[in-house]
């Protein structure tokens, strides 16, 4: 599964469908700048996890973004008013069985 930004998902579905990779995009939130991302589900073999991360890898920019103005006031002591926003974050975890229908 990995959480992306929206200005990114398009290049990484180009890139997940070139390199063979079938997956589903779902829209998604995020909970602390509460900016609209999208979160990819995909099931891959152990042996092409690494291609499937190359593409997020090759697709995904991380960029920095202005805090909101609501957000810093709940954090008072916040002193940067931007912070580094990953292209991507991807969680991995050991997938005992797919099963289709």
């Amino acid at each position: 599964m990995a959480v992306v930004q929206t200005g990114d998902a398009a290049a990484i579905a180009d890139d997940l469908r070139g390199s063979g990779h079938r997956f589903t995009r779902i829209p998604s939130v995020g909970g602390y700048l509460d900016e609209p991302n999208v979160t990819f589900m995909l099931a891959v073999e152990d042996d092409s996890l690494d291609d499937a991360i190359g593409c997020f890898e090759r697709s995904a920019h991380a960029r920095d973004v202005d805090l909101p103005p609501v957000l810093l006031e709940r954090l008072a002591d916040w002193r940067a008013r931007t912070v580094r926003y990953h292209g991507a974050t991807i969680m991995i975890s050991e997938l005992s069985r797919l099963h289709q229908t």
